[in-house]
């Protein structure tokens, strides 16, 4: 997977509202991984969806401190959906997980052209 495709797999997942931090299956490195959880657990030690245990550390590392500091939480566990600071604090953490995915690629020697700028998401109230 390319960065361009990585990046629009989950620009497009938070767009529509599938990003779900604490789900395995749908956080930032779930979706990336086809929204399973393969990049967890036994399947940790083994390259996945282009991606190693290493990578995938980063970018949840990177997705919950970002979250974490916005939040002012000690833990992304106590961040209630409903708490005015979630979008403001999701929006901070993807950021610092798409600026680490990019990095992941460039290490590798990819080059990647300029993105369009990532903007916070505006829910419409169901």
């Amino acid at each position: 997977m390319t960065y361009n495709e990585a990046y629009n797999k989950i620009i497009n997942a938070y767009f529509k509202d599938e990003i779900v931090p604490l789900d395995g299956n749908f956080c930032f490195c779930g979706t990336l991984c086809d929204n399973t959880s393969d990049w967890l657990g036994l399947f940790h030690n083994y390259p996945s969806h282009g991606y190693t245990g290493r990578d995938f550390d980063r970018m949840e590392e990177a997705l919950f401190n970002g979250i974490r500091v916005t939040a002012k939480v000690d833990s992304v566990n106590v961040l209630s959906r409903r708490a005015g600071i979630y979008e403001d604090a999701l929006f901070a953490g993807m950021c610092a997980a798409l600026e680490v995915l990019k990095q992941i690629h460039e290490q590798r020697g990819e080059k990647i052209d300029e993105t369009p700028a990532f903007t916070k998401r505006q829910l419409q109230p169901a």
